[in-house]
């Protein structure tokens, strides 16, 4: 009987060992960035595979709506669709992000 308590700890440790490898090993998608040109943040095209530079991130976090601009490579054709759209999400998003570059590109 002890042989099967101890099969089924190493069965339980080899899982819990297995799902912290899958945690701790996150796989990041690369995005691209649809937005309009932010000077010193991000020009449009531009590929983020290793996560967003410190400018983009503190960018993002001063308006979360850039989020919505940085897309999965695989969905850049269909964003850029829906940009052409004035009463699209992506598009309202645009709009505000254009605001925020044209309010940082001035110097006060």
């Amino acid at each position: 009987m002890p042989e099967k308590k101890n099969a089924k700890k190493e069965i339980t440790g080899e899982k819990q060992l297995e799902e912290a490898k899958e945690k701790s090993v996150e796989v990041k998608k690369a995005v691209v960035y649809l937005g309009p040109v932010i000077t010193g943040v991000s020009i449009p095209g531009t590929v983020y595979r290793n996560g967003l530079t410190p400018q983009l991130k503190k960018a993002v976090e001063e308006l979360p709506t850039l989020k919505r601009l940085l897309v999965e490579v695989s969905m850049a054709g269909r964003i850029q669709k829906e940009l052409k759209d004035a009463q699209s999400a992506a598009a309202i998003c645009y709009q505000k992000a254009l605001e925020y570059a044209n309010k940082k590109g001035t110097k006060g």
